[in-house]
């Protein structure tokens, strides 16, 4: 005979062991794991194809050793003006919209348009080998989420489903540039801003997928983001959550600032639209020659940030002032005239190199400080993602966990002070443009 079993009282919260056995067994959950597990595998030696490639077309550039003003070589222009060519002709060819969805709409949005993925990809890594202020997200997760996208159209799944596969196949393409299941993890579904019905699932599903990516890359290429940047180490002082007030300020303004230039860029490049060759060529032409003025304004920036930090001091704060508007500007203008990448990289170029120079400019505020606080806060300001850049400064600074703690501050002040107060919103309404991050501004 079977004994009773013990009666709750009436309204009272399930188990945990309930709570568990509900997760396991809810509907297609074993399918989006296994899905998970596919799209970290396929995605881990896709993202290594990709990175593989950049890296390897991106050998014609060789940073000079003192990069100040004028230090850039002139033939660096045929390149990135022949790279807007080729961006012109590929736009042209694979007939791809005059607009692409960007990183942060498309992880809102839950959805890659499958179609546009490998056109999309190939003329993102022409536009990043040519040089572009631009970065790799956009094209890895055009693929993780396009992967997702696919494979539920093609399985005619769900619209739940589909959504959590479009979402795992990005954390799995992230989970290899960034080296880290966790960060791509919290990126994803914190931009996401998934229903409570659904983020278990989609939690479950997107740390499988990119800690699957992030074993086979790192096993293959060994790389991480961990510690990337190597800043001086100081230690933590209660002032410096005050100080970290006006770096995130500043950091706001900035980013503010970079979403100005991006829309001046799209009303004067606006009657090359139909022009596609000459306006990417255009393009080209320009951002090649403020290269040649300051050659850290070339690239991402991932690989210029380390120079900005060891010889930040030397180089003077007027060249890292005048390099993180200049970024601003060749930014923009890269979006504008057609080639294809990502926001989020350049913003944290942007950021760490106004922190260095605030540091330049007030020596007693500790390089460490001011580079992780404003290095976080530009795109934190943009963006409603504080916890991914919090621990993306961590991360990649190694500064210290009570050392975090202002940078914490820094993206909240930042994030309050420009989306915050509605200042973002009231500036794209008049632009005429959706709320919130435009496509490019914040993916």
């Amino acid at each position: 005979m079977t004994p009773p079993q013990p009666q709750g009282r009436p309204g009272a919260a399930p188990s945990s062991g309930s709570e568990f056995v509900a997760l396991t067994r809810s509907p297609g959950f074993w399918r989006i794991v296994g899905y998970a597990a596919l799209f970290g595998i396929v995605l881990a030696f896709a993202a290594l194809a990709f990175l593989g490639l950049l890296k390897a077309g991106g050998k014609w550039f060789t940073r000079p050793k003192d990069p100040g003003w004028f230090d850039g070589n002139l033939w660096w222009v045929a390149v990135t003006a022949g790279a807007g060519v080729i961006v012109g002709v590929l736009r042209r060819v694979f007939r791809l919209p005059a607009k692409l969805p960007g990183t942060i709409e498309e992880i809102k949005e839950q959805r890659v348009e499958p179609a546009t993925v490998p056109a999309a990809v190939a003329v993102s890594l022409l536009s990043l080998v040519g040089g572009a202020s631009l970065g790799p997200e956009d094209a890895l997760g055009k693929m993780g989420g396009g992967l997702g996208t696919w494979v539920s159209e093609r399985q005619k799944l769900g619209e739940d489903e589909r959504a959590t596969n479009a979402l795992s196949g990005m954390a799995g393409a992230y989970g290899g540039l960034l080296a880290s299941p966790l960060m791509a993890t919290i990126l994803v579904v914190e931009v996401a801003r998934e229903k409570a019905r659904r983020f278990a699932d989609t939690l479950v599903a997107s740390l499988l997928s990119s800690s699957i990516a992030f074993a086979i890359y790192f096993a293959i290429a060994g790389s991480t983001f961990v510690g990337i940047f190597d800043v001086p180490s100081y230690k933590y002082r209660d002032w410096q959550l005050l100080a970290a007030i006006p770096l995130g300020l500043v950091a706001g303004a900035l980013g503010l600032i970079t979403v100005i230039v991006i829309g001046v860029m799209t009303k004067l490049t606006a009657p090359l639209a139909k022009r596609t060759i000459l306006r990417a060529t255009i393009g080209g032409l320009i951002f090649g020659l403020v290269g040649v003025a300051l050659p850290l304004t070339l690239f991402t920036g991932t690989d210029q940030l380390p120079t900005v930090i060891r010889d930040g001091a030397t180089l003077g704060a007027g060249l890292l002032i005048a390099v993180v508007f200049a970024k601003m500007l060749v930014f923009a203008l890269c979006e504008a005239t057609g080639f294809v990448g990502g926001p989020f990289l350049v913003m944290l170029f942007i950021g760490g190199t106004a922190g260095t120079a605030a540091h330049v400019l007030i020596p007693g505020l500790p390089e460490g400080l001011a580079f992780a606080a404003m290095f976080a806060a530009l795109p934190g300001s943009l963006v409603a993602a504080p916890f991914s850049l919090i621990l993306l400064a961590a991360l990649t600074t190694q500064v210290g966990t009570l050392q975090i703690a202002p940078v914490a501050v820094a993206v909240l002040t930042g994030y309050l002070a420009v989306s915050g107060t509605g200042t973002l919103m009231a500036l794209a309404n008049r632009a005429g443009k959706p709320a919130g991050p435009t496509t490019k501004t914040a993916g």
